[in-house]
């Protein structure tokens, strides 16, 4: 098309390379339904998901060819100097930014630096301040330039609204600042649910929460349209005399698991019990494998390797009951501030949704055919009953095996403390290799033969 349009969508990942907030941010342009430019960069190590539906949208790509994260200090200032080049004399009414990436979002705000008439929305996927684990992300920016530019123009902010936010300091912290700048200087903010923003809010003054709260929406991750479900058909080959249950997604052992189901399930003595099949399309992982191998289940566990975007779409809409789960976050913050992106995607499909959430999180409000939290045994067998007699196949002589739960814990705290073992064990002899090598760095014969490794590095050459 390469005609001049409205509106700037800045996204560091962005299809075709495979990423979350990309395609979260695909999502949002396809519903809006209007052309756009999209600056986003290229990277040519993962650029397999033809999003099909998005270029007839997109009237021009903006490409910046950055190699490594996007979150580095070094890489978000070549994306913003490299955007704000692409961009040139272009003038757009309207820019919208998504993190993860902070890069979007400082490049976002460099434009609307030099062009303040312009609608900034930013939106935000997850806290940026704090990491998963409850700790604050840590790195220093020591750029007196930018430092200065930021502080004038927060300057002129104060001028223009009767505020009176304070200048930033040389040797900010970077992660801080994604946030803080967000906050002041874009016109509108997106929040995926209401406690990411109550937790983010938590560690900002009083004015900036006044400011944040009168000009954010909270909007879940975008649910596309049934079409997007038959762009490409997949036969997962399944058995309709069962019940097949699907899980799409990343295991994390310590933050996304399946402990309370897979327990609860082992311990049924039900007739009709292998008429339950579970489908986990996830990257293997030691952990797991460990789980499930002593478990009588097992062979109701079937492992699938991870699939396309859009087989995944069409895949959801072939399963019985599809599963999702909390981040686990207990201890780390006064709420759950995540909700799993996947929900859009299930919410489309038309199959049933078991959610296995922790209290008091946005899922757990949620209303879905099948629930349990991820620590209640008790809540995930009476599912899997009900799921057994909803498709009828009952059993009123159903029970479950005393003291289960207790055993595996125990089993589980085995497989635990095996795995640390062997971390000791592995640090233990890293240790002794870098005492190792540099006692031979320091000894006579390896100063003395560095003349002959030269020779031969050269002959190599």
């Amino acid at each position: 098309m390469d005609k001049q349009v409205d509106t700037l969508v800045i996204s560091f990942k962005f299809p075709p390379t495979i990423d979350t907030s990309g395609i979260v941010a695909a999502k949002r342009i396809i519903k809006n339904n209007s052309i756009v430019d999209v600056l986003h960069n290229m990277d040519e190590d993962d650029t397999s998901l033809n999003f099909k539906g998005l270029d007839e949208l997109i009237n021009e790509r903006l490409t910046t060819n950055i190699k490594g994260s996007c979150n580095t200090i070094k890489n978000m200032t070549k994306f913003t100097n490299q955007g704000m080049k692409l961009i040139g004399d272009k003038e757009y009414e309207n820019i919208y930014s998504r993190t993860w990436c902070m890069a979007n979002n400082f490049l976002a705000m460099e434009y609307k630096f030099n062009n303040p008439d312009v609608c900034w929305t930013a939106e935000f996927s997850d806290p940026i301040l704090i990491d998963i684990h409850g700790e604050k992300r840590i790195t220093p920016i020591e750029n007196e330039e930018f430092i200065n530019r930021v502080n004038l123009n927060i300057d002129k902010f104060n001028d223009i609204n009767a505020t009176n936010f304070n200048h930033i300091k040389n040797e900010a912290n970077i992660y801080y600042l994604a946030e803080l700048l967000t906050f002041i200087f874009s016109d509108k903010l997106i929040f995926t649910n209401e406690n990411q923003r109550k937790v983010m809010l938590e560690h900002h003054s009083e004015e900036i929460c006044e400011m944040v709260m009168n000009k954010s929406t909270i909007s879940h991750h975008p649910t596309l349209d049934s079409e997007y479900y038959h762009l490409v058909e997949t036969n997962p080959d399944l058995n309709d005399d069962e019940i097949n249950i699907a899980y799409f997604g990343n295991f994390y052992y310590t933050k996304r698991h399946f402990e309370a189901i897979f327990f609860a399930f082992d311990s049924l003595n039900h007739k009709y019990k292998d008429k339950i099949k579970f489908h986990l399309f996830l990257n293997k992982s030691k952990y797991f494998d460990r789980l499930i191998e002593e478990l009588e289940i097992k062979e109701n566990i079937i492992i699938k390797e991870p699939i396309d975007y859009f087989e995944f779409l069409n895949s959801t809409s072939k399963y019985d009951i599809l599963l999702i789960n909390d981040t686990i976050t207990e201890g780390c913050f006064s709420v759950n501030p995540y909700l799993p992106s996947k929900f859009s995607d299930y919410k489309g499909s038309g199959s049933d949704i078991w959610a296995i959430y922790e209290q008091n999180s946005t899922l757990s409000t949620m209303d879905f055919k099948y629930k349990s939290s991820m620590t209640s045994y008790k809540q995930s067998r009476d599912v899997l009953v009900d799921i057994l007699n909803e498709y009828g196949y009952s059993d009123e002589d159903c029970s479950f095996s005393d003291n289960y739960y207790e055993q595996r814990i125990t089993q589980l705290n085995k497989i635990i403390d095996e795995q640390n073992t062997k971390i000791k064990r592995q640090k233990k002899t890293i240790k002794k290799l870098k005492k190792l090598n540099k006692k031979i760095m320091k000894s006579k014969s390896w100063k003395i033969t560095k003349p002959l490794r030269k020779g031969i590095s050269l002959f190599k050459k």
